[in-house]
């Protein structure tokens, strides 16, 4: 009897460390930032990613990859969505659609639309900041759709001035979410969508 009660309480005391050392471990870390390779191309918003044209890349999600570089003024990306809508991104925050600048776009045949939003909270619709009293800063883009994959490019500047746009600053990172849809209506809910991390280097 006394050793049926030593056995079990020797399991005990083991489950019992096992639990504390797992709720004390780090959570899994996400995969470093390492250079795609280096920037050979000038960044052409043609909707096709080339090699030696974007410094930076990240899967964020099974169903959308990101790619990007900077210049001294300005963020050059690309979202490579596996889907037939639109792709999306949003700067600044962590949190699902909370007081975020967002960037979304869909490809249409040959018409590609590229536009510059915000949402105030998950209770107000996305915008078009030109809505909300700021301002299109959208300065280059373009987009491709073949097989499944919707490709959209797009550049902007760091700092736009609008107070409805996330100033990005260089070696820190930023917060981002990103959505992905089956419709080319942004308004309409999205299929599958994420948060992550980016960080911008000169």
């Amino acid at each position: 009897m006394h050793m049926k009660l030593f056995r079990i309480l020797v399991i005990g005391i083991l489950l019992g460390l096992f639990l504390l050392i797992s709720g004390c471990s780090d959570p899994v870390a996400e995969p470093p930032l390492e250079p795609e390779e280096v920037v050979t191309k000038e960044w052409v918003p043609d909707g096709i990613v080339t090699p030696g044209e974007y410094q930076y890349s990240r899967s964020l999600g099974p169903g959308l990859a990101v790619h990007w570089r900077s210049t001294d003024t300005t963020i050059q990306m690309a979202l490579v969505g596996t889907c037939e809508g639109w792709v999306g991104i949003g700067f600044g925050t962590s949190r699902m659609m909370t007081g975020v600048d967002y960037i979304a776009g869909y490809v249409d045949g040959d018409h590609v639309v590229v536009r510059d939003m915000y949402s105030e909270s998950p209770r107000c619709p996305i915008q078009e900041d030109t809505d909300v009293g700021g301002t299109d800063d959208i300065l280059r883009y373009g987009g491709t759709q073949a097989d499944g994959i919707t490709t959209i490019e797009f550049e902007r500047l760091l700092d736009t001035g609008d107070p409805f746009d996330h100033t990005l600053v260089f070696d820190e990172e930023i917060p981002v979410i990103w959505a992905i849809s089956d419709s080319n209506d942004i308004g309409v809910r999205h299929r599958e969508r994420g948060s992550s991390t980016i960080i911008l280097r000169r």
